[in-house]
């Protein structure tokens, strides 16, 4: 009885989240409303076209027969740079060219093909979740930003934050592990488009029901006066294509960019069944995160110094005659390399627990 009434208030504000959020949304149904039209918006003109052809080419690529070809000649650099047998170069180059959550699907599919070790998995999922070129360049850089030359800027920040983590994350590696089961037998030829197009679509679903629910809630949240800058970082951690979309010409590149490197909430959870299935504590996973968004925002600053033209994108609203804008300096530059230091220690405590 005692368990009972204790899981009981464990639970309790969760139920009364849950609760208050209903009854929002039946006093206020054009608030839920207008999110899920404002979803199915991304959905369609962002989201689906961009990942949907990812989704099915990293799932085509895992299992046919041209997974052991582009494994096999550049997979070298994979161990070399990465401390990662050749197969992790797929989920490496999926996250950098599809986009998230695509290297985290591929991470775990191979996970589970036994083709990578557990170590291995562990160490790509927190380094394979970045925006791809379609979304930085296009979505973000063309189309929010008005500026490709922008877009081009945070993608190759994306790509430089993406290596750097990969290559601290080396020494986490265990030489025990480098040697795995690479005798996997592809699928046969007639069968890989089929199941290839009903994975991407199971994820496609997955990632589409995300993308609505905080929509919805973002949407929400615009109903409260919780002020100006407060909205504005509710909505970046929130949901990614959103907080872009409200964020592009009131924030300064470098905080676009943090945007992107952090992914959102919605992206987390989008990611969370193939942590899961990797065994990667959520913990670690959000560690870094937060590294990749403060990685990412540090690489864009530096970029904007050797391409100042870019910079015009990055017209800064005055929220309360205060600019939202980030500087860079020594202090700061400590405080990045300590979170370094810390992301390392963690996940190698981790290791030496399990």
């Amino acid at each position: 009885m005692k368990t009972y009434y204790k899981t009981l208030i464990k639970d309790l504000p969760k139920v009364l989240c849950i609760l208050g959020l209903l009854i929002f949304i039946m006093i206020h149904p054009e608030s839920a409303t207008n999110g899920i039209k404002n979803g199915i918006s991304l959905l369609l003109t962002i989201i689906i076209p961009s990942l949907f052809p990812f989704l099915v080419l990293s799932s085509f690529i895992a299992s046919s027969k041209s997974f052991y070809i582009l494994s096999g000649v550049f997979g070298p650099l994979t161990t070399h740079i990465f401390k990662i047998n050749k197969n992790g170069f797929i989920p490496i180059l999926m996250g950098l060219t599809g986009g998230y959550p695509i290297g985290a699907k591929v991470t775990a599919d191979l996970y589970k093909a036994n083709r990578l070790t557990k170590n291995e998995a562990e160490r790509l999922m927190l380094f394979t979740v970045n925006s791809g070129p379609a979304f930085a360049l296009t979505a973000v850089g063309t189309n929010m930003l008005n500026n490709t030359l922008a877009g081009v800027i945070l993608y190759i920040s994306t790509i430089l934050t993406s290596l750097t983590i990969g290559f601290l994350c080396r020494f986490l590696s265990d030489k025990k592990e480098l040697e795995t089961n690479n005798t996997v037998t592809p699928e046969k030829t007639e069968n890989v488009f089929i199941n290839s197009v009903a994975s991407g679509a199971n994820a496609i679903i997955n990632i589409s029901a995300w993308v609505l629910t905080f929509s919805c809630l973002s949407e929400i949240l615009f109903t409260f006066n919780f002020g100006e800058k407060t909205t504005l970082f509710l909505n970046a951690i929130m949901e990614v294509s959103n907080g872009c979309k409200v964020c592009s010409g009131m924030v300064s590149l470098p905080l676009i960019s943090a945007i992107l490197g952090f992914g959102s909430f919605s992206v987390i959870c989008q990611v969370s069944p193939y942590l899961k299935a990797c065994n990667v504590k959520m913990k670690h996973f959000f560690v870094s995160r937060i590294l990749n968004a403060s990685l990412s925002a540090f690489f864009t600053f530096n970029l904007l110094k050797l391409f100042p033209e870019a910079v015009n994108t990055s017209v800064v609203l005055h929220v309360n005659n205060q600019p939202l804008n980030l500087s860079y300096t020594i202090s700061s530059s400590v405080i990045l390399l300590v979170m370094c230091l810390i992301f390392i220690l963690q996940v190698d405590n981790r290791k030496k627990i399990c």
